[in-house]
């Protein structure tokens, strides 16, 4: 079951009851689904049918003699995509320091599909409210440093406030990001952190938020270096473990420029696509945070205890009407364990009902644990073959990857050997101390690997100075986050507009050679940057240009001194990927030579376009 959401938090042993604090929450978390989830008691362990398709499960274990206890909340709901589980646990032992842990896992067990892995949707995974609602109620830390539920503002005149943030920032024992932002100067405080609340509302409970005013940003910058800029009107997600003396690690912690942000606000609105282009790696950090050996050990225990609680209620056929409460625990013995520390099984009225009654309870409850069984079987026939045909492409992909690697490897042989060659020759004249000098470093920043920073470079405007960006939506830009490929798309279209930008540069440098980019890939000339040509499509097919719907759906944007409707065709794209699926796509218009803008028109980039066989 993969996990897609985390929280953990711990909580000062001077703050309560967390075990009693958590049972509130998790009453009226789960009251807000109706009568059967207000009868949930969380004193003692049990099996609860909140609906046909939605069950809660509880397991609690005391020992006062030594401070002891356990409480777990797991609640399961059967959608379309799959069995959505929350597991909740807290944890008070005296043993651990401090002595009271929080933490909510979210898991999915997908259901199986007919389509291939690549054409299936996203899960939109947004945290529990529980956790809010939890966040909200307990003085949570992560580490020493606070856990809010939502971002805090930050202002220069409050000294503690500006101290906790960069103490946040600085500490070692962080497991979890820090994000914080500089509010617009167009924008009051309260305003911005409103929206930086909702666009952070994907992120709950994976970091903590801080909303700063123009002094505090400028204090802030004083007590951080230049790298770890928390940019005015942009965002800066501070990952664990900053070294904040270490320039190499500063390219580590994302930034969203203020250029990028503007495209995706209008005033303090902010666009969805950014809460989701933050969480990602607020979520992928909080993921990666395994949990102490300790807390491991417990989650193992409740894990296991959970389980049996599960099978007890299949096996009996304990699963009644919905809202009915199916306790474990004899009579006068809730919440009780046995000598092996397990919570005793129900006793089933049916089993005082005479012999022939518990038959036909026994009878129907293998039946359903038969038909359950089946059901298993099936969906796990259908998750190997969907594996299976996942194995193909990614072999497909793979070979295709080592053709590039093998390609790469033989250019940076002739290189060093071309370098070893004329060093030798520049030795040979005489020219020592040249020989010896160490080449300069190469000027050119490393190449994006987020859409975030590809985003970033392109709105820059100084990287790429032949090539003019039209994409009029971003959203199409964006839909390629959060995707297992998002970095293998990200570095070839990289290396697609560098190698489009150097065209332009080529054709500016030598106007009378009249290669078209076809012929220029084909010819690599030196000092211009190329990709393989089999990625280039010169044209769409006559299908898709006599097609008046497809055709329109590659009529992009362009100045109108290029033409004086404001539009072209754009036929001419990069192919980012060769699987099925979003498959993305760079459109291209080159507008070069005499009597042009000598520019290279980018009009989109996304997933791959409609043609003839997805009309």
């Amino acid at each position: 079951m993969p996990l897609v959401y985390r929280t953990l938090a711990s909580v000062p042993e001077d703050d309560g009851d967390l075990v009693a604090a958590a049972s509130a929450v998790f009453s009226r978390w789960l009251s807000k689904r109706g009568n059967s989830g207000a009868r949930v008691d969380f004193s003692c362990s049990g099996h609860y049918e909140l609906s046909n398709r939605s069950r809660a499960l509880v397991v609690r274990h005391d020992n006062p003699e030594e401070g002891l206890a356990f409480l777990r909340l797991t609640t399961e709901s059967d959608k379309p995509d799959g069995v959505w589980r929350t597991i909740a646990s807290v944890v008070v032992d005296p043993e651990l320091s401090p002595g009271q842990h929080l933490w909510i896992d979210m898991t999915v067990d997908p259901a199986p599909r007919e389509e291939s892995p690549a054409d299936q949707p996203r899960l939109d995974v947004m945290p529990p409210e529980a956790a809010r609602m939890l966040l909200q109620e307990v003085a949570a830390r992560d580490g020493a440093q606070p856990l809010p539920a939502g971002p805090r503002i930050v202002r220069g005149r409050d000294d503690a406030l500006v101290d906790t943030l960069v103490s946040a920032i600085r500490a070692p024992d962080r497991r979890l990001a820090v994000v914080a932002t500089g509010t617009p100067r167009d924008v009051t405080v309260a305003g911005w952190r409103e929206a930086m609340a909702g666009a952070l509302s994907r992120s709950t409970g994976m970091c903590a938020g801080y909303v700063l005013d123009a002094a505090a940003i400028e204090r802030v910058g004083t007590l951080l270096p230049r790298g770890l800029d928390i940019p005015t009107g942009g965002v800066r997600t501070f990952l664990p473990a900053v070294d904040v003396m270490d320039e190499s690690d500063h390219a580590r912690h994302p930034r969203m420029s203020p250029a990028t942000l503007d495209t995706a606000r209008e005033g303090d609105r902010i666009r969805n696509w950014v809460g989701a282009a933050l969480s990602r790696r607020v979520r992928e950090t909080a993921l990666a945070a395994g949990l102490p050996a300790p807390l491991a050990a417990v989650d193992a225990l409740l894990a296991e205890e959970t389980t049996d609680l599960r099978l007890r209620a299949l096996s009996r056929g304990d699963r009644g009407a919905a809202g009915a409460p199916v306790r474990n625990g004899g009579a006068g013995g809730h919440g009780r364990t046995d000598d092996q520390g397990r919570v005793p099984s129900a006793r089933h009225p049916g089993d005082t009902a005479g012999g022939g009654l518990a038959a036909v309870h026994e009878r129907d409850a293998q039946e359903q644990l038969t038909q359950r069984l089946r059901e298993e079987v099936k969906r796990q026939s259908a998750r190997i073959a969907e594996l299976s045909d996942e194995r193909q492409a990614l072999l497909a992909e793979t070979a295709d990857l080592a053709e590039e690697v093998d390609t790469a490897r033989e250019q940076l042989r002739a290189a060093r050997f071309e370098a070893r060659w004329l060093r030798e020759r520049v030795r040979e004249e005489g020219l020592f101390r040249l020989a010896a000098t160490p080449a300069p470093r190469d000027p050119q920043q490393r190449p994006p690997v987020t859409v975030r920073d590809l985003l970033d470079r392109i709105t820059d405007g100084s990287a790429l100075p032949h090539l003019f960006f039209t994409i009029e939506d971003h959203d199409t830009v964006h839909e390629l986050e959060d995707s297992r490929k998002e970095t293998l798309w990200v570095t070839r279209a990289w290396e697609a507009l560098l190698a489009l930008n150097d065209y332009a540069r080529y054709q500016f440098d030598n106007p009378g050679s009249g290669l078209g980019f076809h012929s220029y890939l084909r010819e690599t000339p030196d000092g211009y940057q190329v990709i393989p040509v089999k990625r280039l499509a010169s044209q769409e097919s006559d299908y898709v240009r006599n097609r008046g719907k497809l055709n329109e759906k590659r009529l992009f944007r362009v100045p109108t001194e290029v033409e004086p409707s404001g539009r072209v065709p754009m036929y001419a794209h990069i192919k980012l990927d060769i699987e099925y699926g979003i498959c993305p796509r760079l459109y291209f218009y080159p507008h070069l030579g005499p009597g042009t803008t000598n520019r290279v028109y980018i009009g989109y980039l996304g997933r791959h376009l409609p043609v003839q066989q997805s009309n």
